[in-house]
């Protein structure tokens, strides 16, 4: 019995299990939902840091899509998924042509110093992963909306 409260509790799983349930009982149509997890995830591959829920927020009002569902496909770009994330955009930037740096140092004074030349390339290479990504997750959550409330 206790083991089970606390394994109830400390389950990291559990919110996004929770956040999945929100999505399934919004009242909006599957194509409106998804419209709103395609901008948060695409925006999540972005470099940019400060502005990625009001970005979020404007592309899935302009294609009028659901505001909650953006907001919660945000979740994609979180501390232990934007290195690898930056990580492809930097790799996606120099394969596009934008000229990067040879070595990299982990130190505040190194970032600071090279930051034109980290930026640039990862803002390049995020453009065509986020739009790849905006049609996966589209494409992807419409089929399983459907799918879900269609069984209700």
């Amino acid at each position: 019995m206790f083991l089970k409260k606390i394994k109830k509790k400390f389950n990291f799983l559990r919110p996004l299990i929770h956040l999945r349930y929100k999505l399934f009982k919004l009242k909006d149509p599957p194509e409106s939902i998804s419209v709103g997890l395609a901008w948060g995830a695409a925006v999540s591959f972005t470099p940019l840091l400060g502005l990625h829920i009001l970005i979020c927020f404007l592309g899935t009002h302009l294609m009028k899509g659901n505001l909650l569902a953006a907001a919660a496909g945000t979740v994609v770009g979180n501390p232990w998924t934007f290195p690898f994330i930056f990580f492809l955009d930097y790799k996606l930037g120099i394969f596009l042509g934008i000229k990067g740096i040879d070595t990299i140092n982990i130190s505040a004074d190194f970032f600071i110093n090279n930051f034109n030349s980290l930026f640039y390339p990862t803002l390049v290479g995020s453009i065509p992963l986020s739009i790849c990504v905006w049609f996966i997750t589209y494409y992807f959550s419409v089929f399983i909306i459907k799918k879900y409330k269609e069984g209700y």
